[in-house]
């Protein structure tokens, strides 16, 4: 039993300390001779080790083969082990060793073995690299590892290794950018701090070029060693013709990708298909729930009674803002780190890229809808105006003291005075002020489909007259746009497009000023030390020349006018690597953004004006998707990162607008059509969050490092993945709650 009980402790001492002094060994195997196929085993990694009674007699074992020209990693006990080799040939196995004695490693201490050459006795040769301890690389992150082996016995003298590299996403940058190359024991380890695109890596040994890697993709958190070959070859005359090659194999595989966006992805498509069998059932079983909820005893008959009166409210409406929020809580939850759920670095698209101008678009709808809606119940203008004025105070204001919220503490030197509700704010404002000024009190709202709608006394408010505190009555007779039908009756001129227009040219002519004044400002403002109509990010985009232009004309106004108060990480910094701040949400962007939040205001136009004639609905809005799309593209020569307008979201172009405003008037449509027309979808778990955007867009700022919106966690894919996705699913479920309470914030 003792004796038992000691075997017992000794194994696990042995276990333990195997798993604490894991060192990681990499062959290589060059040799080609006696090959039968790629499958055909060349050689077998045993390890000597002590017996553990410490009897002196030492036995082997197999670790693992090796395929043909493959190279696997395995973890070794490196204070109890010795490595030497075997070679498989024609069935059986026999003792070979590339080098002079086995390779004894240390703890942490990682190696890579060279087998190139078959000596006398069919004794195979080589070399080893101590590559030592190896760090983990980090997220997005990979680490190489240059191995050199010198022919004729010679060593390179490894201070003398040079790594330089440049990023193929990184769009005209300055070429040959030092990645830092580092000598650990005999190899040269550097850093690859964005493994999302393709690399293009040159390797030189005192000045001289000895390997160029074009288009090499690292992979995520993986090691790599590189092979660097030294041969020679006889030359004319007895001349040595030195030649190298260089070879990349993976050391540590990188982390599975792809696997959290596709476990993501089962899991929305498992909720969106209970969500509709859900639907099924209350629509084939109509009493199935009534029973249920009296059984539960939640049922009322008068909250149904309140859902029948308010069946007419556009649930697409609310659903599209619904999503928007919430895309715009995952992204800023970190979106599990993907860089195509992140903004992008300067010109170009990403989804991340789309969520704010969509909520930007449903702001210019809800404008539409609430001031018609105030105009109907005879609300003065003055009183509309002044509630619009201390809206956008608040939101400004509840803004900059989002900006605060910085780990240990703001610095106010430094304080950020742009940002997302200042913009939401400055545009709210100023679609608000036109859509009040200049569309008559319930024109759209009565004119249906272009039906003629009678034109009852006290209905209207001309234009020019808002400024009185009880509505007017207009002029029917000498106004043009009214005229009289067989009976004598007074009725709108025209269909609703005509009307639309006649209403809307003010708005039109004023967003339009708004818009050349961004694109003069940006093509034509002369900036000191850039040339004119700069849009690059600067940094080391092109070739590194313009290096103090960043964001051209719109970042030189932010620094003269913001000064240090404007954002300071600008999404280009680290793939630019700029040193001066721009601010995404800046003064000249805001002129272009009040043009995104019009386009809402448009599709408002079409809702409420098409009510009665949902399929024109759809129609209308389709088809300025069609000629939105159109006009970025024109813009933007058809490409993502060029063109004569480049599609930018930092700078907010007008090829941006265009772009974003496209797919806002599709998705819209789509949803109009699934909601509100084939009544398919109820808009859940997305309609509730849109009733109450604002409130949970700003909580989930407020309370961002609270469990359960966040913890610590591994930084994997995957895990910040499961982290983002939690805490947006938690804020669905506060706006659920809201909701089921009747309870709506605004701001």
């Amino acid at each position: 039993m003792k004796m038992l009980l000691l075997f017992g402790v000794i194994t696990v001492c042995w276990v333990a300390s195997r798993a604490e002094d894991v060192a990681y060994i990499q062959i290589f195997d060059f040799i080609e001779q006696n090959k039968t196929g790629p499958n055909d085993p060349a050689i077998v990694l045993t390890e000597v080790v002590p017996d553990l009674f410490t009897t002196p007699e030492k036995y082997t074992y197999d670790l693992y083969p090796l395929d043909y020209m493959g190279n696997l990693k395995t973890p070794v006990n490196a204070s109890a082990y010795e490595l030497s080799f075997q070679r498989l040939k024609e069935g059986s196995v026999t003792y070979q060793h590339p080098l002079e004695e086995p390779l004894v490693l240390k703890p942490n201490e990682n190696a890579a073995i060279f087998v190139d050459e078959v000596g006398a006795d069919n004794l195979l040769k080589g070399s080893v690299c101590h590559t030592g301890p190896t760090p983990v690389p980090g997220l997005d992150k990979a680490i190489a590892m240059i191995c050199p082996t010198a022919a004729g016995g010679k060593e390179f003298n490894l201070s003398l290794f040079e790594v330089v590299g440049s990023n193929r996403g990184c769009l005209g940058c300055k070429t040959g950018i030092d990645l830092g190359a580092t000598v650990v024991q005999d190899s040269v380890h550097f850093l690859i701090d964005d493994t999302n695109y393709y690399w293009n890596i040159s390797i030189f040994y005192n000045k001289r070029e000895m390997c160029n890697g074009t288009d090499w993709r690292f992979g995520d958190s993986g090691i790599y060693t590189i092979v660097l070959k030294e041969t020679e070859a006889a030359a004319k005359e007895g001349e040595t013709e030195i030649d190298y090659s260089c070879y990349m194999f993976t050391t540590t595989k990188p982390s599975n990708y792809w696997m959290p966006i596709w476990l993501t992805l089962v899991v929305l498509v498992v909720i969106i298909l209970f969500i509709v069998i859900l639907v099924i059932i209350d629509r084939r079983y109509p009493r199935l729930k009534e029973e249920t909820m009296k059984r539960l005893g939640y049922w009322n008959p008068e909250d149904e009674k309140e859902k029948e009166r308010k069946a007419a409210r556009l649930q697409s409406l609310d659903t599209f803002r619904g999503l928007a929020v919430t895309i715009m809580i995952f992204v800023n939850f970190g979106g599990g780190n993907y860089f195509f759920l992140d903004h992008a670095a300067w010109n170009g698209l990403s989804l991340a890229d789309f969520v704010f101008p969509w909520f930007m678009f449903m702001v210019g709808c809800s404008i539409v809808l609430s001031v018609q809606s105030q105009l109907k119940k005879n609300v003065a203008k003055t009183k509309i105006l002044k509630k619009v004025g201390v809206r956008f105070l608040k939101l400004f204001l509840i803004g900059v003291f989002l900006n605060t919220g910085v780990p240990g503490g703001v610095d106010l030197t430094q304080l950020r005075i742009p940002g997302v509700l200042q913009r939401i704010g400055f545009t709210y404002l100023v679609c608000s002020v036109l859509e009040i000024l200049f569309i008559p009190r319930l024109t759209a709202a009565e004119n249906f489909g272009g039906e003629r709608m009678k034109v009852e006394d006290n209905e209207y408010n001309e234009c020019g007259k808002f400024l009185n505190e009880e509505p007017d009555i207009p002029d029917k007779k000498n106004s043009w746009k009214y005229a009289q039908n067989s009976e004598g009756e007074t009725v709108i001129r025209g269909g609703w497009l005509s009307n639309l227009l006649i209403h809307t040219w003010p708005q039109y002519i004023v967003i339009s000023l708004f818009t050349a004044l961004w694109c003069v400002i940006t093509f034509i403002l002369p900036i000191p030390g850039c040339p004119t109509g700069y849009v690059g990010p600067g940094g080391i985009a092109d070739g590194g020349l313009l290096e103090n232009c960043t964001g051209g004309a719109a970042g030189y106004i932010d620094r003269l006018v913001w000064g240090s108060h404007m954002y300071q990480h600008p999404t280009c910094k680290p793939m630019y690597h700029t040193t001066l701040a721009h601010d995404p949400e800046g003064i000249l962007g805001s002129l272009t953004a009040v043009l995104t939040v019009y386009s809402g205001v448009v599709a408002g136009h079409i809702v409420v004006m098409l009510k009665s004639s949902r399929g024109s609905t759809v129609g209308a809005l389709s088809v300025l998707s069609v000629v939105s799309l159109a006009i970025g593209l024109i813009l933007s020569k058809g490409t993502l990162t060029g063109g004569w307008v480049p599609i930018n979201k930092n700078l907010w172009s007008v090829s941006f607008v265009a772009i974003t405003s496209a797919s806002a008037y599709f998705v819209l449509a789509i949803m109009y059509l699934m909601i509100d027309f084939f009544h398919i979808w109820c808009g859940a778990p997305f309609n509730s969050a849109g009733k109450n955007p604002l409130f949970l867009y700003v909580g989930s700022y407020i309370v961002y490092s609270y469990f359960p919106f966040n913890w610590a966690t591994s930084q994997s894919h995957g895990a910040l993945m499961l982290q983002s996705v939690v805490g947006t699913a938690c804020w669905l479920l506060v706006g659920f709650y809201l909701d089921c309470k009747k309870k709506y914030y605004k701001i």
